[in-house]
């Protein structure tokens, strides 16, 4: 007896097949498929169109760029007042790309305030399955600060937690088709001061170990330790080191899933590519970015 197919899978090829039909009817990029209202009359027609890749990619992640190369005034939210208060604050060179980075960051900690007051609200004695899988999430991050910094420094779980839900909201609400979500990490400023924040931890915890002077000698005695510059350029290299490779990993996804899927006119393969880069990739690269920070700290305390 053959099995039904899911009503995921019927979706699945639904949109597929919708997706494959209107590229075919808009000849690709050379027209656009246009629905909606022209002088009162309801419309539905092939209008001529320019695609230019480069054009995209400018546009894509590097918006105030685009806006200088066209000529165009930009807005925000149809709002002159908007760019304007930007501008004035952040520069000409930066107004656009800053708002938008602002605004998802707004939306990611309003996301992550809502999943924590909704799994605060829901807890049960025999739980759902959104409290079992946060509490293997948190029950295995646990063990990893146990193994790592000993039973005495539990109390760091929390901030790994927070610190790996974080950036994987913000590498995957990239996914979420709305106009204008991008995943915050891509944008060097993210990685870059997370990595600030979690090596100060590190020293902010190791200052409170091993006193002021016990952490410090290692730095500033150039008796004991004639290479100490080496050291502090060392320390130095671990904020690049870790934010770098998570901005690069995020924005060499982003960029791979615009021009691959440009390439075979967004049909089928960018779903792969974007469970694959949004995702898997995302998950991974928030992992690795917690267990590089919960390591700096298990050394730095140990030594």
């Amino acid at each position: 007896m053959a099995k039904k197919k899911s009503p995921i899978l019927k979706i699945f090829i639904l949109f597929i097949l919708i997706e494959t039909v209107l590229v075919f009817v808009s000849n690709g990029f050379n027209k656009e498929l246009q629905i909606g209202f022209d002088n009162g009359k309801f419309v539905l027609r092939n209008i001529q169109s320019h695609y230019d890749l480069q054009e995209k990619i400018t546009e894509e992640f590097q918006i105030d760029e685009h806006y200088r190369q066209t000529g165009e005034t930009p807005e925000i939210y149809g709002s002159n007042k908007t760019y304007e208060f930007f501008k004035n604050i952040f520069g000409k060179a930066t107004a656009i790309g800053t708002f938008q980075l602002l605004r998802m960051l707004f939306i990611v900690d309003i996301m992550l305030l809502f999943i924590a007051l909704l799994i605060k609200k829901k807890l049960l004695k025999r739980p759902s399955q959104p409290q079992i899988l946060f509490e293997m999430i948190y029950t295995a991050l646990k063990q990893f600060v146990i193994e790592t910094l000993g039973k005495e420094r539990v109390h760091f779980t929390p901030y790994i937690m927070t610190l790996f839900l974080f950036i994987w909201v913000c590498n995957v609400v990239g996914m979420i088709p709305i106009p204008g979500f991008i995943e915050p990490t891509r944008n060097l400023n993210v990685p870059l001061g997370l990595g600030v924040f979690a090596v100060a931890i590190v020293h902010i915890t190791a200052l409170k170990v091993k006193g002021v002077w016990g952490h410090l000698k290692n730095y500033v005695n150039p008796v004991k330790n004639p290479l100490f510059l080496l050291d502090i350029i060392g320390e130095l290299s671990k904020i690049v080191s870790i934010s770098f490779r998570l901005f690069g990993n995020v924005l060499g996804g982003a960029i791979i899933i615009l021009v691959v899927s440009s390439l075979v006119s967004y049909v089928v393969f960018p779903v792969g590519l974007n469970l694959f880069f949004g995702l898997f990739v995302g998950t991974i690269q928030a992992f690795v970015f917690t267990m590089l920070a919960l390591t700096y700290i298990g050394v730095e305390i140990s030594e």
